[in-house]
C-alpha cells in the first residue's frame, strides 16, 4: 500500500478518535514527538525493518491526526463563547465572514464574535453563529463589523428521528450558536476585517454573477450556468435539481475536480506546444496555475474548488521538477495537506465522495478501461467517458446510498452526454462573462450558453423521466456500509490477485450482511409504534404497524411534498415503510371519528383523543392526548381535564403557549410532552 495513502488514512483515523476518546493533550503529544524522534532515527540509520518502520509511522500518523483535532477545537480557547452564560449577554460585536445569502424569509449570515459586553462590561470573546436577518434589514457585507443585541442560542438538534441533523452539521464546522435578528436589533460600523483576496474573489463572484444573469436570459438555463461556472445553486428549482440526481448528474451543479480537470484538459491541450520548447514547462506550468487558481477565485474560493486545484497543483508541479507525476501521492498528499488545516473535513460529505470517486477512478478506471477496446474514435471516447462514470459509481454508490437513501439507475446513460455538453458549457459560459462587456459578441455568446444548458437540462429531465430512473428507499446502516465495502474490496482483491481466498472472503462477509439484513427485515415486520412528530405549525401522526404506516396530518401537510421529504422521509426509510395511508385530520373518515372538542382515533386498541378546542366541564381518560391548535393556554386548565395522563402538546400550538405551558409543567412537575422542546414523542408497543 502507498506510504503516503497509509499515513493519510491513519491521521484520518486519528482525528476521528478524536471525537470519542478523551486523552491527556500532554500525554498524546509526548507520544507524537517521541514517535518523531524515533522515526526519523530509524530512517537516518536504515536500521528498521518494514514492518516496524510502518507500524511506527502509522501510529505516529494517529497521534498527529488526534493531536491536529485537539488544536483546532476552537471551544478549547477560554474566550469561546461556550464558556459564557448566554443570558447574561447584553450584546455582541462580531465580524462578518461570508457573503449574505438570501433566503425566503431572511438573509443567511455567518459571523464571528469579537466582543461581548458581559456582566457591562466589553470582554474578549470567540465563536461563529448563523444570524437569521430578517429580510426588510440592509445585510452586512463580508468583512463588515455588527453590533448585535442579544439573542444567540445554542443550535437545535433534529426534533424528529431520522431527520437531518443541522445542529451536528454545523458542529462540523464549528458553528454551535444561532439567533434570528430583527432590523432594530443590529447596527452596522465602520470597521472592516475583510481580508483583501477573499473580499477580491467575493466581488469577481458578484460581479461574474450580473454579468451572467444579463446574458443568460432564460431563468432557467442561467439558474444552472450560474451554479456550474461559479458554485452558486440558490436560484434553481428543486425539482431540477431532483432531476439531476436521479440522473447521476448533480455533481455538475457543484464546483469540483470535474470542473478543474475540463480547465486542465483544455489547458493541456492548448498550451501543450509549451513543454516541448526550452522553459517551456514552466511557462505551461505557470498559466495553468494561474488560470486555475483564478477559477477558484472566481468561484468564491469555495473548498470544493480549493480542494481540486490543490491537487492538480501537485501533480502539475512534478513534471517541470523532474519528478514523476504520481496521481495517488497528489491525491493523498493534497487530502493531508486539507486534513491538517481543516480536520473537520473528514465529515463532510463532499470532501469525501469527493475523494472515493477520483480513488475509484484513478485505480479503477485504467483497468476497466482496457479490458474493452474500439476502433471507432467516437465510441472509443465513450466508452472511455462511461469506465469513468461506472469506477466513480462503484467507489461512492455504498456511501451514496448511506447518506442520500437512493441510486441512479441509469447514471451510465446521462453520463457521456453530460460531460460532452459540460465540456462545451464551462468554456462558453467562462467566455460570456470574459467579454461580456464587447457589444454583440457578449449576447451571441450568452445565447450560445443558454442553448446548451437547455439541451442540457432537456437530457437529464428526459433521463429523469425514464422508468425505474432511481431506485429509492435504500437504508446502510453504519454497519451494513462497511460490509459493503469489504465485499467490494474483496472483489476487486480478486479480480487482481486471481486468488480464491479473496472470494471466500466476500462470500463469508456477504453471508453475515444477508444474516443482519434478514434480523432487520424480521424487526420491521414485527414494529407497532406510535409517533407525533415535531413539525411546524402542523399536527402529524404516524401509526405503524409491520411496513404499513397510516399517517394522520392536517390537509395542507399532504398540499406539498416538502413537508415530507425533510420531516418523515428518513424516518419511514429507516422503518422500511413500504406502504402509507394518508388520513386528512379534516376529512371525516371511519379512522377519525369527530368529538365537539375534536377526534377520536382508535388503534390497536389504543385510544387517542386529539384535542382542538377547550375543555373545562368534565374528565376525559384516553391512552393518549394530543393537545394542538392551542386549545389549552392555561396548565391548571389542562391538568384538571386530563390529570397526569400521558399528554402531548405538538408544534401546531402557538409558540409562546408553548412555551408557557411547558414552563408551568415544569414546575408543577407535570410530565407532558412538549414536541418543540423534547421532539416528537415515539411510543414503542408490542403486538
Amino acid at each position: 500500500m502507498n506510504t503516503l495513502l497509509r499515513f493519510t488514512v491513519a491521521f484520518g483515523l486519528g482525528i476521528w478518535a478524536g471525537q470519542y476518546f478523551i486523552l491527556s493533550f500532554e500525554l498524546v503529544l509526548s507520544v507524537c514527538l517521541s514517535l518523531v524522534l524515533v522515526v526519523s532515527v530509524l530512517i537516518f540509520l536504515k536500521k528498521a525493518n518494514k514492518l516496524i518502520l510502518g507500524t511506527l509511522t502509522l501510529l505516529l500518523g494517529l497521534s498527529a491526526g488526534y493531536l491536529n483535532r485537539q488544536l483546532k477545537d476552537e471551544t478549547r480557547n477560554a474566550t469561546h463563547l461556550s464558556h459564557f452564560v448566554l443570558d447574561s449577554i447584553d450584546c455582541y460585536r462580531a465580524k462578518v465572514l461570508s457573503p449574505p445569502e438570501a433566503r425566503l424569509k431572511t438573509y443567511k449570515v455567518e459571523v464571528e464574535i469579537l466582543n461581548l459586553k458581559y456582566s457591562d462590561n466589553w470582554t474578549k470573546a470567540t465563536g461563529k453563529v448563523i444570524i437569521y436577518l430578517e429580510k426588510t434589514a440592509s445585510p452586512p457585507q463580508y468583512g463588515q463589523v455588527i453590533v448585535v443585541r442579544n439573542g444567540i442560542r445554542p443550535t437545535e438538534p433534529p426534533r424528529n428521528p431520522g431527520e437531518f441533523d443541522y445542529q451536528r452539521f454545523l458542529s462540523y464546522r464549528q458553528v454551535f450558536y444561532s439567533q434570528y435578528v430583527k432590523a432594530t436589533d443590529f447596527r452596522i460600523t465602520t470597521e472592516s476585517y475583510a481580508i483583501w483576496y477573499k473580499s477580491w474573489a467575493y466581488k469577481i463572484s458578484q460581479w461574474s454573477d450580473s454579468q451572467l444573469k444579463r446574458l443568460v436570459v432564460w431563468p432557467r438555463e442561467y439558474a444552472v450556468a450560474k451554479a456550474m461556472v461559479l458554485g452558486i445553486r440558490d436560484e434553481i428549482d428543486t425539482d431540477l435539481v431532483q432531476a439531476y440526481s436521479v440522473a447521476g448528474a448533480v455533481h455538475v451543479l457543484s464546483v469540483s475536480g470535474f470542473h478543474i480537470a475540463i480547465f486542465v484538459w483544455i489547458l493541456s491541450r492548448l498550451l501543450g506546444f509549451l513543454e516541448k520548447r526550452k522553459h517551456g514547462r514552466w511557462l505551461y506550468l505557470a498559466i495553468t496555475l494561474l488560470t486555475m487558481w483564478f477559477y477558484a477565485v472566481l468561484t468564491g474560493l469555495s473548498a470544493p474548488v480549493v480542494r481540486s486545484a490543490l491537487m492538480f497543483s501537485i501533480y502539475l508541479l512534478a513534471k517541470p521538477l523532474r519528478r514523476q507525476q504520481n496521481t495517488p501521492n497528489a491525491l493523498f498528499g493534497s487530502a493531508l495537506i486539507l486534513l491538517a488545516f481543516d480536520p473537520m473535513l473528514i465529515y463532510s460529505v463532499s470532501f469525501q465522495l469527493s475523494y472515493l470517486a477520483l480513488s475509484g477512478i484513478i485505480f479503477l478506471q485504467p483497468m476497466l478501461y482496457q479490458s474493452v477496446t474500439f476502433k471507432n474514435k467516437i465510441i472509443d471516447w465513450i466508452w472511455n467517458i462511461t469506465a469513468v462514470a461506472l469506477t466513480a459509481q462503484l467507489a461512492t454508490f455504498p456511501l451514496v446510498a448511506f447518506y442520500f437513501h437512493q441510486f441512479s439507475t441509469y447514471f451510465w446513460v446521462a453520463n457521456p452526454a453530460v460531460v460532452g455538453l459540460s465540456f462545451a458549457l464551462l468554456p462558453l459560459a467562462l467566455a460570456t462573462i470574459a467579454l461580456s462587456q464587447v457589444p454583440v459578441l457578449a449576447q451571441v455568446l450568452g445565447w450560445l450558453t443558454a442553448a446548451v444548458t437547455w439541451l442540457l437540462n432537456e437530457i437529464v429531465i428526459a433521463v429523469d423521466s425514464l422508468p425505474f430512473s432511481v431506485l429509492s428507499g435504500i437504508w446502510f446502516t453504519k454497519i451494513e456500509l462497511i460490509a459493503v465495502y469489504f465485499i467490494i474490496g474483496f472483489l476487486l482483491a480478486l479480480v487482481y490477485y486471481q486468488q480464491k481466498k479473496w472470494l471466500w472472503r466476500a462470500v463469508a462477509i456477504s453471508l453475515l450482511l444477508f444474516g443482519y439484513q434478514v434480523i432487520e427485515l424480521k424487526n420491521s415486520q414485527n414494529q407497532h409504534s406510535l409517533v407525533v412528530h415535531n413539525v411546524p405549525h402542523q399536527t402529524v401522526v404516524s401509526l405503524i404497524e409491520g411496513q404499513r404506516a397510516w399517517l394522520v396530518a392536517d390537509s395542507t401537510f399532504f398540499d406539498a411534498e416538502r413537508g415530507f421529504n425533510f420531516y418523515l422521509d428518513n424516518f419511514y426509510t429507516e422503518r422500511n415503510i413500504r406502504h402509507a395511508t394518508q388520513i386528512a385530520l379534516e376529512v371525516p373518515s371511519p379512522f377519525v371519528q369527530d368529538l365537539n372538542f375534536g377526534k377520536l382515533i382508535v388503534w390497536k386498541n389504543k385510544k387517542i383523543v386529539i384535542v382542538e378546542q377547550p375543555i373545562t366541564d368534565f374528565y376525559i381518560k384516553a391512552d393518549l392526548i394530543i393537545v394542538r391548535n392551542t386549545a389549552f393556554k392555561d396548565i391548571g386548565k389542562l391538568y384538571q381535564t386530563f390529570g397526569n395522563q400521558q399528554v402531548i402538546v405538538d408544534n401546531s400550538n402557538k409558540f409562546y403557549a408553548q412555551n408557557k405551558l411547558h414552563e408551568a409543567a415544569i414546575e408543577q412537575g407535570l410530565n407532558y410532552h412538549f414536541t418543540n422542546k423534547q421532539g416528537a414523542f415515539v411510543n414503542e408497543f408490542q403486538k
